[in-house]
């Protein structure tokens, strides 16, 4: 790995608004290449958008279609890698799906392999883990309820990943009683509601979520997060973006707001290399031959 610049977004997406996002996208390309990055991360399903409706399809195209061209005629003029999210049409079915493309065309998808609540009846689930070598990285990306299992930060680290991306449409509900629920009733929250959740969530986490901090510490990986912001016309998004070092320390992370934002950090090989030197590295102490049972079916 070399040092370099990497931006994340908090994003607003419109709902059926394929247009609207992706010119949004274009914008903060150019910015992103103006502060000198040479990578910027969008969140899940970023362009094609995210939510609970069998129109979450709608905007499907192939991974060669209109959204790529226009991604790679922005990364080729600019210089630089763009990681978006899309709905992806595939051998006739659908896939969540995230690409990375640079100035050369593209050079990756990960298919999301954890479907999550309503997206077992929208997407196909992928099988497959990719990592792969941007010249000065190698990446891999675990698309929000992925980044939920352990396995999945594990095989991308065996792979050789250094930096996880971490894209997310996180969507937020509430109960008439101000509280989660998942019993039929809920309904959306409210830009208010979302942004005293916000400041809640900052207030009594200044540091990154456990799971996130943890799981970048144990696989010794950069963690690049990138969530979808505020009412999208149907659905409702959490917001945030954030960067972990290696050590599962917060880099740089995004004020509450729900309005589009972009961050970004340089990335340092040697705080890598610090962390997967030590002796008590958990990938140095691995025990392969004991952990059978971890690929047998339920």
């Amino acid at each position: 790995m070399e040092r370099f610049r990497v931006a994340t977004t908090q994003f607003h997406v419109r709902h059926m608004d394929v247009e609207r996002n992706l010119e949004a996208h274009l914008r903060f390309i150019g910015q992103a290449a103006d502060a000198a990055c040479d990578l910027v991360v969008f969140p899940e399903l970023s362009v094609t958008g995210h939510n609970s409706t069998p129109e979450v399809t709608r905007a499907a195209e192939p991974s060669d279609g209109p959204i790529y061209q226009a991604i790679h005629e922005r990364a080729r003029g600019r210089g630089i890698v763009v990681a978006y999210g899309f709905c992806e049409l595939f051998r006739g079915t659908h896939y969540n799906a995230y690409a990375l493309v640079g100035p050369d065309g593209m050079i990756g998808i990960q298919r999301k392999v954890h479907a999550s609540f309503d997206e077992f009846f929208r997407f196909r689930q992928a099988y497959e883990w990719s990592v792969f070598n941007l010249g000065f990285c190698r990446i891999g990306t675990a698309i929000c309820h992925d980044s939920d299992f352990f396995e999945s930060w594990r095989i991308l680290n065996l792979k050789g990943a250094e930096v996880v991306l971490l894209p997310h449409a996180n969507r937020k509900m509430f109960g008439s009683d101000g509280t989660m629920t998942f019993d039929g009733s809920e309904r959306e929250a409210s830009s208010e509601e979302l942004l005293r959740f916000q400041e809640e969530l900052v207030k009594e986490r200044p540091d990154p979520p456990r799971l996130h901090d943890v799981l970048a510490r144990d696989n010794g990986v950069f963690a690049v997060f990138s969530d979808q912001v505020g009412f999208d016309g149907d659905s409702t998004h959490v917001g945030g973006a954030y960067v972990l070092a290696p050590d599962g320390s917060m880099l740089t992370r995004t004020e509450v707001g729900l309005e589009s934002s972009m961050i970004w950090v340089d990335l340092d090989p040697a705080i890598l290399r610090k962390v997967r030197e030590n002796p008590v590295f958990s990938l140095l102490k691995r025990r392969p031959e004991t952990y059978a049972e971890l690929t047998v079916p339920l």
